[in-house]
């Protein structure tokens, strides 16, 4: 069974690091390339609204799908179907049009398969892994994002220059293949427990039954509201952040983008560390002090804003930034770990695609909401009132969950069997 755990964990590392890395490097190509084509930021915005709106629309659809089908076929196809959707976009490509309009038919299409291969493979893990390989399941393909959001900018910068952006088409054509033949060898239902669930000739019928398990199961839901509550309020860094560090403090983009970088790289680095690991026995320490540590990060972020501070050297101001991010990203961390790893093994197989759907739809819908209000209040507030506002807030959340008691008491019942079976 071990054999099988490995085998399945490096096969999964493989196809998930090609794939995403792969899409990750197309994804700035094609930034890039209509930025330089049109020099219209708007037309750059529209682009990542193609990419995230088929996320919030159908991934209700994905998991209800993900319950009722076999997930290995779902994920296998999505890949195939991803390389074959961008295969017949290479072709129209290079011998009909090159007209940005078909850069945006790409994205739309390839968005729309991706949401369904990433809610198989999110509702999957549990059955490829079993409960106690888990976190290091989560923690390395959090590890395979960071990675893909540190290297798919630098590799996407370095090749724009020297190659065509149907050669960038060719390369996501074959980190698609590879991880789909990656999925092929993956045993997905080594620890599948599957129940003789009652299945609804509609697919709608399913979702709402979906909505209503959650519903009815008090952790589940205080699980799935403090994931997309603390989505909302997060959403404020990435506006924050370059307003203060370009509008504000005067610095330049690289400094920028080195501190950005600092983020994904926390967040490998963590997630490296917690896959080495024993699972975080006491989960309620981890996610309240991981959200206390985020509250008082975002707030010392805004430090270099206030009036007494801004005769800050910038090089001074750099080196903050750069460790309250690090200090921000391992924060995260402690708080998506455990929350994922409970959220995996308290849904049973057969609710899982629609939880996982559930969960993504909401924080997917909540995190562009922080965008456009934190956007529209940055041009009302100062940005260190703004950041201490959010971090109060979170603040705030715990303080809560101290208060009511009802999700921690819950939190601390899960932890009792876990503690006793490590």
């Amino acid at each position: 069974m071990e054999s099988a755990i490995k085998k399945n964990l490096v096969l999964f590392l493989v196809g998930k690091v090609t794939s995403v890395l792969g899409s990750s490097i197309y994804a700035f190509a094609i930034g890039l390339y209509i930025l330089a084509e049109t020099g219209s930021s708007l037309n750059f915005a529209f682009t990542l609204v193609l990419s995230m709106l088929p996320r919030i629309l159908l991934a209700p659809v994905a998991g209800t799908l993900s319950d009722r089908l076999d997930r290995k076929k779902i994920i296998i196809f999505s890949n195939f179907t991803s390389a074959f959707w961008l295969g017949v976009i290479l072709v129209s490509f290079l011998f009909f049009t090159q007209e940005i309009w078909i850069l945006y038919v790409a994205t739309t299409g390839l968005s729309i398969i991706s949401t369904f291969y990433s809610i198989a493979v999110t509702s999957s893990i549990y059955n490829m892994v079993g409960p106690d390989h888990l976190q290091r399941a989560m923690s390395l393909n959090q590890a395979a994002i960071s990675l893909s959001a540190i290297l798919g900018p630098v590799l996407g910068g370095v090749f724009f220059g020297l190659i065509q952006i149907h050669l960038f088409m060719a390369l996501n054509i074959l980190t698609y293949l590879i991880a789909a033949f990656a999925s092929i060898l993956i045993e997905y239902n080594l620890f599948s427990k599957k129940t003789q669930c009652k299945k609804t000739s509609r697919v709608s019928e399913d979702l709402r039954e979906g909505v209503a398990y959650i519903k009815g199961q008090p952790f589940l839901l205080h699980l799935v509201i403090l994931s997309v509550w603390l989505n909302f309020w997060f959403a404020v860094f990435p506006v924050a952040m370059p307003y203060l560090v370009l509008t504000v403090k005067k610095m330049s983009s690289i400094q920028l983008g080195f501190i950005e970088g600092a983020f994904s790289v926390g967040m490998m680095i963590m997630a490296i560390i917690l896959s080495a690991r024993k699972e975080i026995r006491r989960k309620e320490r981890s996610i309240t002090g991981g959200m206390v540590l985020l509250s008082a990060t975002l707030m010392m972020i805004g430090l270099p804003a206030l009036p007494g501070f801004l005769s800050l050297p910038n090089a001074a101001v750099f080196g903050f930034l750069i460790g309250m991010v690090l200090i921000l990203s391992a924060s995260i961390m402690f708080i998506n770990t455990p929350v994922s790893v409970l959220l995996q093994k308290n849904t049973p197989d057969e609710y899982r695609g629609r939880v996982m759907a559930l969960l993504e739809t909401g924080s997917s819908a909540m995190t562009p909401a922080g965008f456009i209000l934190f956007g529209f209040l940055l041009e009302k507030l100062p940005v260190w009132l703004l950041l201490g506002v959010c971090g109060l807030s979170l603040f705030a959340v715990v303080f809560y969950l101290y208060r009511e008691k009802v999700f921690l008491t819950l939190l601390r019942e899960e932890d009792q069997p876990k503690a006793a079976s490590i």
